[in-house]
């Protein structure tokens, strides 16, 4: 079989990895299919005529792994090394995060749940990899309702999808719905029980730790936590993971009153790959419960939030 022009490869490369053209306009442009798009790509990095590289590489401290292995050897931490500001740090962590979970997804086909957050965008933003059309990434629980925010739930599974050449499916529904007959009425429409079918095969969720504040900045939510968390005491919340607060052990604290839209809580644990990612210091208690509650498989973190976390520990 005849090389492909070099030429063909670098301009189809340019415009997917520098240009940000998805698959659907590149195939217009060039007049070829979508599986072509992705031979090329794949051969454009085999015969050199792209090169990946990453700017900058995340050491890890594996002494403090290893303290943390001692203490939660339930969850895999990964400790990045601080920079020297906390901006280069946050970077450092996105690109060590971007290439876990490549790294994880390129061998297999995968089924991977997504939540939403800056944490999970500048995950995906980081993403330099080739086409990953094994990969489909879906929506678990509803839309948190950010929607003049390029981090909220819907935009987060399209955009990976979108890095990634992979497929995505959202969950058309509020992240919570109050009324109990109306949640599990919505479980029955058509579009909903698709995607949740879908999500029900997971295999991988990829998610950032939240609070009680970054749902109250939500004004639908903030108006109406009482309707929402109506047994829990907002002051005892140390974290929010997938849509539930929990407490500084990791108790989830609205079993008995759950108005998530969405999976069950045991069939989200029932994940065999659960990876977070936390960047702000500021959370050290949502990470230290989500520890103790086991909520994560894999933890990446900065090394800074690590100390923080075993100060806090001693505190407790």
């Amino acid at each position: 079989m005849p090389a492909t022009d070099p030429g063909l490869l670098a301009q189809i490369s340019e415009d997917y990895y520098l240009n940000k053209l998805s698959f659907g306009e590149i195939s217009e442009k060039y007049q070829v299919s979508r599986y072509l798009i992705n031979k090329y790509l794949t051969e454009a990095v085999k015969t050199g005529v792209v090169k990946i590289e990453i700017a900058s590489t995340a050491s890890r401290n594996s002494q403090l792994e290893q303290v943390f292995k001692e203490k939660f050897p339930e969850t895999s931490c990964y400790i990045i090394q601080d920079d020297t500001t906390a901006t280069a740090t946050e970077e450092l962590l996105s690109n060590y995060s971007a290439n876990f979970v490549i790294k994880h997804l390129e061998k297999d086909p995968h089924i991977v749940g997504m939540t939403w957050g800056e944490t999970m965008y500048s995950l995906i933003d980081a993403i330099t990899s080739n086409p990953l059309d094994q990969v489909k990434f879906t929506q678990f629980v509803g839309e948190n309702m950010k929607y003049n925010s390029t981090a909220g739930s819907v935009r987060i599974v399209e955009r990976a999808a979108k890095k990634v050449a992979g497929e995505f499916l959202t969950l058309p529904a509020p992240l919570y719905l109050s009324d109990d007959t109306i949640r599990n009425g919505l479980y029955e429409a058509a579009s909903i029980k698709r995607t949740l079918d879908v999500a029900k095969q997971m295999d991988t969720i990829l998610t950032g730790l939240g609070t009680i504040a970054s749902l109250e900045s939500i004004a639908i939510w903030n108006q109406n936590l009482n309707l929402l968390f109506p047994d829990v005491r907002l002051g005892e919340v140390a974290g929010m993971v997938y849509g539930r607060p929990y407490d500084i052990n990791g108790n989830i604290l609205n079993t008995e009153s759950d108005k998530t839209v969405g999976l069950s809580l045991n069939t989200i644990l029932g994940v065999k790959k659960r990876i977070g990612v936390v960047r702000s210091k500021s959370k050290a208690s949502a990470a230290i419960g989500a520890l103790r509650g086991k909520l994560l498989t894999d933890l990446i973190m900065s090394e800074s939030l690590a100390y923080r976390i075993l100060n806090q520990e001693e505190g407790i």
